[in-house]
């Protein structure tokens, strides 16, 4: 009876001693920091930056270059690996950490393209709908509703059969599909922003609408904007790489994330590492930049900040 009695008493004060130290962890300088801000998306969001900036600097080899010595190497931290292909290498002897990181230049470039034409479509018709009202306001929202209606897979696939995949036609189709959430999350800003009093001055003063558009209600969009690109950027970079993966993307043998991820799945049970090297990119990046919108959605309305 004794023993057990101490031991009961060695496992209250193991416990105590236990909460004790994740008390002090959590009220410790780094841990706040670390919670408070998104440190590790932007440390990945960085990295993918980084990589694709200096591709053809940091890669170890021509990611288009094949070296049937070593098809389908292991990675460095298996057995029969070599540090000369870290990554492993694919079913004809590429380095898949070179390809990762050409690709990393890819997705970004396509996310911040498609960015750039569709946001801006999405914001114009987004503000001309909010401020105008009106048979503006609802052609414009019917648009957007017709757009969302549209199977874009059904629609990429058509288009590839008839014009054949490329990477024009990607961007293309991912412009034409980006605008809506745009156009229908400016729109109902502006429906607020128009009603502000400095916009009624401004409307009182003689200012032209698109005065009013550019120099009033648009600055007031930032916030709204910045948040929806972060989160786009995502899932553009996640569509790029599922019409990659079906064929209709970026063609072969350029080094996208996707068409790498499909290379690999006849050997996902003998050399796992060809589709799970990319896959894992694109599940830190997706990742890194929807953990990002959600801190600065946040971060920028108090209502939804936590303390």
């Amino acid at each position: 009876m004794p023993t057990s009695i101490q031991e009961l008493e060695s496992t209250k004060a193991g416990r105590k001693g236990l909460i004790h130290r994740l008390k002090n962890f959590r009220s410790s300088t780094p841990y706040r920091i670390i919670r408070r801000y998104p440190i590790l998306p932007v440390g990945i969001i960085i990295m993918l930056i980084l990589m694709a900036a200096f591709a053809n600097v940091i890669s170890p080899k021509d990611p288009l270059d094949s070296d049937l010595a070593h098809v389908k190497s292991p990675p460095a931290w298996l057995e029969g690996g070599t540090t000369e292909y870290f990554f492993g290498a694919d079913q004809i002897g590429r380095d898949l950490m070179s390809r990762i990181f050409h690709g990393a230049r890819i997705s970004l470039m396509v996310a911040g393209i498609v960015l750039g034409a569709g946001g801006s479509i999405g914001i114009v018709l987004g503000i001309i709908a909010g401020y105008s009202g009106g048979f503006r306001d609802e052609l414009i929202m019917r648009m957007v509703d017709m757009a969302f209606a549209i199977p874009f897979i059904l629609v990429a696939l058509v288009a590839a059969v008839v014009f054949g995949a490329s990477l024009g036609l990607v961007l293309i189709l991912l412009s034409m599909f980006s605008w809506p959430p745009f156009a229908r999350q400016t729109r109902g800003l502006t429906l607020q922003l128009k009603e502000m009093d400095y916009v009624a001055a401004a409307r009182v003063a003689g200012a032209s609408p698109l005065r009013i558009a550019v120099r009033h209600i648009a600055p007031g969009l930032s916030n709204i904007v910045i948040v929806l690109a972060t989160l786009q950027v995502g899932g553009l970079i996640l569509t790029e790489s599922v019409l990659s993966f079906l064929g209709i993307g970026i063609p072969a043998p350029k080094p996208a994330w996707g068409s790498m991820v499909a290379d690999g799945r006849e050997f996902i049970s003998t050399a796992w590492w060809i589709s799970v090297m990319p896959g894992l990119a694109i599940f830190l990046v997706v990742f890194a930049f929807n953990f990002l919108g959600d801190w600065l959605r946040d971060h920028f309305d108090p209502r939804l900040r936590q303390l």
